[in-house]
């Protein structure tokens, strides 16, 4: 094994670790969790099996496997932009509920806003 595999190898090993120990204070939800998870295993497997790039790219249909690679980064990154996109919109709308909710109890007691 070439020296960037291992260096990439213990790059997603540690990528891992930390993803865990975040999980493990409840810094991250389940479902980001798994997802930055099989981001290491799909880095980790790359980095011990390189001709997996180039299966990847004859599969896809593309000639230069490195391109092949860089499209599928940069899927995955529009996915994680994606995601985190929507899950901001439902925050808004959950805070902009709670707000109201507010706005009612306060006018309930009779207290002035603003």
């Amino acid at each position: 094994m070439s020296r960037s595999s291992l260096l990439i190898l213990a790059f997603a090993g540690l990528l891992a670790l930390d993803v865990v120990r975040l999980a493990r204070k409840h810094r991250t939800d389940e479902r980001g969790t798994l997802v930055w998870l099989l981001v290491c295993a799909a880095v980790a497997a790359l980095a011990v099996w390189r001709h997996a790039i180039d299966v990847l790219a004859a599969a896809m249909g593309i000639y230069y496997a490195p391109s092949a690679l860089f499209f599928l980064c940069l899927g995955a990154l529009l996915f994680l932009v994606f995601r985190q996109s929507h899950a901001i919109s439902l925050q808004e709308e959950r805070i902009r509920e709670l707000a109201q909710e507010i706005a009612l109890l306060g006018a309930r007691e009779g207290k002035p806003q603003g």
